[in-house]
């Protein structure tokens, strides 16, 4: 009987240990870039790099695979990185993928990068938005510009200067191997456990400090995925997409200025102009998303006072969804915003919404009802209303009717009398105007 105790004590004792000790196991975290470098990869990249750095992860994990994207978006991620506290090591992986354009230079500027066998970095010359080739002076101001960038984040990670310079002025090209010889990078390896071998025990300069990278084989890999808001902006940032918001936001408001009283045009090109400006970055992500709820707001309150049919108030739910998809900051609080819970959210705000515009509708239409059986209507409500003459000035041409028991000064084209019957044809100022009946 003893015996039993003791052994299932000391069963209980190590499993606590396992557990414990699996709780404090070494880990690395996991952030995949897999499509253009947009501003939602900027912001993709620097909450990971909070996250992993609250967890205390012992380095972050980029796995890329990119065509390349904006400029401005890898010069953000380059300084998430400076500002980072655990190593970056950015990988280009599996075969075939690409660390190109933009991607080469998030690439140059990691702490430590790696490529898989088969794959290629380089060509980082500049272009349009649209990939157009940009010529004359703009082109050679664009190119030393972000040669010296790329040359200074070189020379900041130690690698070689001259070669990064050629990606963007020469649109050099490099496979895994001629990257390594070149040493735009410090490691080849096939996969994750591959990788794990060659930089366990690699020092690399996390911003003064020397950081001794710890990449045991039984390293936890933590993977941290895109939320809603930045797989949704992710998607609308594709270049040709972003461009296409833009044109189609364009002539949307022109149709609505051409064509005013439409509605539909006016609120889907406001729509489409905001996030053309998020995804090319011309205003931030959270001021954006600011912008959308600021824009829901207020077409909701004017579908109050105009009768769309529901219209702004289906526009004003879009526009609330989107903008707490793309104004709530992970990195900056625990909270998490649900992406069923937005979708509720913009569901439950279309639906009150929409009782309130069917409510003033009603409202509207049962008033001109109203204004229509008992008479009059326009400036005042009382044009069309029946009044009788109480007293007439020498002119013949004004004087004091009586209406709806109240008496009001009048002045009209017709000469009238005490007594006679008028109709009420308009309001100027505290004046009617009248006609015989």
């Amino acid at each position: 009987m003893m015996n039993t105790i003791r052994n299932s004590w000391l069963a209980g004792f190590f499993l606590s240990l396992t557990l414990a000790s699996s709780a404090f196991a070494s880990s690395a975290y996991v952030a995949e870039i897999r499509g253009t470098i947009n501003p939602a990869t900027a912001h993709y990249l620097e909450r990971a790099l909070e996250q992993a750095t609250e967890a205390n992860a012992n380095f972050l994990l980029v796995e890329l695979d990119t065509p390349g994207g904006l400029v401005s978006s890898v010069r953000e991620m380059a300084q998430s990185i400076d500002k980072a506290k655990i190593p970056v090591v950015v990988f280009t992986a599996p075969a075939g993928a690409a660390a190109t354009s933009a991607g080469a230079l998030l690439m140059i500027s990691s702490h430590l990068s790696a490529m898989a066998p088969g794959t290629n970095i380089g060509a980082a010359h500049p272009v349009g938005a649209q990939g157009e080739e940009i010529k004359g002076p703009m082109s050679d101001k664009a190119v030393n510009d972000i040669a010296a960038f790329a040359r200074a984040m070189a020379e900041l990670r130690k690698r070689n200067i001259k070669a990064a310079s050629a990606v963007v002025s020469k649109s050099s090209s490099f496979s895994a191997e001629e990257a390594l010889k070149e040493k735009l990078i410090d490691v080849i390896a096939q996969d994750r456990t591959s990788l794990l071998q060659k930089i366990d025990g690699r020092t690399v300069l996390v911003g003064n400090i020397l950081t001794k990278i710890d990449a045991k084989p039984d390293l936890v890999f933590q993977p941290i995925p895109m939320t809603l808001g930045e797989k949704l902006l992710n998607m609308l940032s594709h270049p040709n997409i972003a461009a296409i918001l833009m044109t189609l936001g364009i002539f949307l408001i022109y149709t609505e200025i051409s064509s005013p009283g439409l509605g539909i045009p006016g609120i889907l090109g406001g729509l489409c102009l905001i996030t053309a400006f998020i995804a090319f970055q011309a205003i931030p992500i959270r001021v954006g998303g600011l912008v959308l709820i600021g824009l829901g707001a207020a077409l909701v309150i004017a579908e109050i006072f105009v009768i769309s049919g529901g219209i702004l108030a289906a526009g004003g739910a879009v526009s609330l969804v989107l903008g707490l998809l793309w104004v709530v900051d992970p990195e900056a609080t625990d909270l998490q915003l649900s992406p069923l819970f937005a979708l509720t959210l913009g569901f439950t705000f279309l639906s009150g919404a929409m009782l309130i515009a069917v409510a003033t509708s009603r409202i509207k239409k049962l008033s001109a009802e109203t204004l229509q059986r008992v008479g009059g209507g326009g400036p005042a409500g009382l044009a069309g209303y029946s009044a009788k003459v109480m007293h007439v000035n020498d002119d013949g041409r004004s004087g004091q009717v009586s209406i709806r028991g109240e008496v009001w000064e009048f002045f009209s084209n017709d000469q009238l009398k005490q007594n006679d019957s008028v109709i009420i044809k308009n309001v100027n100022g505290l004046k009617l105007e009248v006609q015989r009946s």
